[in-house]
């Protein structure tokens, strides 16, 4: 799956990542920008969790999300009886206000 943004874009939006709270968490974090990451967030009145995903950057209040691998990005819509549909995305922005958690992936041994 190609890669929607230039390397100039991701650079960019990699600085304005680092400007932001989340930026200072990550880099806290061992080995956070290597693992892929899901990040529920609330989209009308359901939930949907983006998994696979790498955080690219924030730019007018939106999280930027690019596909960890070249699977792309799983999108999970929930309902009351659990996922109802599931899309995969090159590109996810979602605002900052919807978003309900941010979770690293953690990989087996095995590598999956």
């Amino acid at each position: 799956m190609e890669n929607l943004l230039s390397k100039e874009a991701e650079a960019f939006f990699a600085q304005s990542l680092h400007s932001h709270p989340i930026g200072t968490l990550l880099r806290q974090c061992t080995n956070a920008t290597t693992l892929p990451w899901a990040i529920e967030f609330k989209c009308g009145n359901c939930c949907k969790k983006a998994s696979g995903a790498r955080l690219v950057g924030i730019c007018g209040g939106l999280l930027i999300l690019a596909p960890f691998d070249p699977s792309g990005i799983i999108v999970e819509l929930f309902g009351e009886e659990g996922v109802i549909n599931t899309e995969t995305a090159r590109l996810v922005l979602i605002p900052l206000d919807n978003v309900c958690s941010l979770e690293v992936i953690a990989l087996d041994v095995n590598g999956g």
